[in-house]
């Protein structure tokens, strides 16, 4: 079952639904193999990406009715989990500009919802983006004209000494010192980014949102801990 299985919900109460609570019974019955740190890792990608699907489709529906949020949710749900994460990473600063396009393609120009979403799947998929997470201490917000990025600061000898900013795609990775107080979803371009197979790096990233650090961690140890637990007494 993909890890957006849960995509055609309407954003909000998820948690709460029947279905989603069989659903993270069945995650934890498929993770009883395995190692810890894997497990770890797909709890916190799963939780990460729902958090993702229920601000995109939340934000969304400010410009959409809701027949029409769901109907793009519903084109969305059909593709490979890779193809849902390009999607999905489409920067702050670029969304509401995408979302009153779809509104005006809808409402003066007739188009379908589910044809605008597919178009936009593609556009998204031949660029090959992707979302990777980088952890900060600080409080990282927009700028007054809207842009919200990590401007890199470290300065990297493998790029000649320019300043770069950096992200992990996996909990294993992610950098956990410096008491960092959110996770920032950043967008992640194979053109122009550079790594090293754990670790990604760019002069600039753009933020897609954000999460709160200690939610996350809290909600990835507790659920591995459980599992483990009922692996144990199996």
């Amino acid at each position: 079952m993909s890890g957006f299985e849960s995509i055609r919900k309407v954003a909000g109460g998820a948690a709460e639904d029947p279905k989603m609570v069989a659903e993270q019974e069945s995650f934890a019955e498929e993770e009883r193999e395995g190692s810890v740190e894997e497990l770890k890792d797909k709890l916190f990608d799963r939780y990460l990406k729902q958090q993702l699907i229920e601000d995109f489709f939340g934000d969304l529906g400010d410009y959409l009715d809701s027949d029409d949020v769901d109907e793009m949710r519903g084109e969305l749900a059909g593709y490979e989990d890779e193809d849902i994460y390009a999607t999905l990473s489409l920067p702050y600063e670029l969304r509401d500009r995408k979302f009153e396009e779809f509104q005006k393609e809808i409402e003066s120009n007739d188009k379908k919802p589910s044809d605008l979403m597919k178009k936009f799947i593609e556009v998204n998929k031949r660029y090959g983006f992707g979302l990777g997470y980088h952890t900060s201490p600080h409080d990282i917000r927009p700028d007054d004209k809207g842009h919200w990025t990590v401007k890199g600061f470290e300065k990297d000898h493998r790029d000649n000494d320019l300043s770069k900013a950096y992200y992990s795609t996996k909990y294993r990775h992610l950098f956990k010192n410096r008491d960092p107080k959110f996770i920032y979803i950043v967008r992640t371009d194979p053109d122009t980014h550079g790594t090293d197979g754990n670790w990604s790096r760019a002069g600039m990233l753009s933020v897609v949102t954000r999460v709160p650090f200690p939610d996350v961690v809290e909600y990835v140890e507790e659920n591995a801990r459980d599992i483990e637990k009922k692996k144990a007494g199996d």
